[in-house]
């Protein structure tokens, strides 16, 4: 499968996107197909190093077990260690600050686990990356503001 990427500008710095993304047990509250996320464990500096994401995509339940790295500054990485309907999936948020504003980067690589048309994954990776990237965005102009 081909990663999918969506980048949007956001009215937000940097660092407010980056706390969002970083406060992993939020994101039910930003993002509705998450159903709940639990830090199963942390770095020795306090931040989350692995994480369990119950979802529901297009009416798909899953539960999946992820590591977290942070390869950089103001970026994220996520990468699929244990899960439903998925062989692979990762997920990288990369942010960078353009003065009253930031671009946000989302790239997304999965495989799944189903037969299904190469082009119909891409569609609904799309779809979901669409979705995500709204979600976030709409949430630091929200705390923005």
């Amino acid at each position: 499968m081909p990663l999918v990427s969506k980048t949007v500008e956001v009215s937000a710095p940097a660092e407010t996107i980056m706390a969002i993304v970083a406060d992993f047990e939020k994101y039910p509250e930003w993002n509705e197909e998450i159903k709940g996320c639990w830090i199963l464990a942390r770095y020795d500096d306090g931040r989350p190093s692995q994480l369990r994401l119950d979802v529901v995509v297009q009416g798909q339940s899953g539960t999946f077990i992820t590591a977290v790295y942070y390869p950089g500054e103001n970026q994220i990485f996520t990468m699929l260690q244990q899960g439903d309907h998925f062989t692979k999936q990762e997920q990288r948020f990369a942010v960078v600050a353009m003065g009253p504003t930031s671009l946000l980067t989302v790239d997304l690589d999965v495989e799944v686990s189903m037969p299904v048309p190469a082009a119909m994954v891409k569609k609904v990776i799309g779809d979901t990356l669409d979705y995500l990237a709204g979600n976030l965005k709409a949430r630091a102009e929200q705390l923005a503001t």
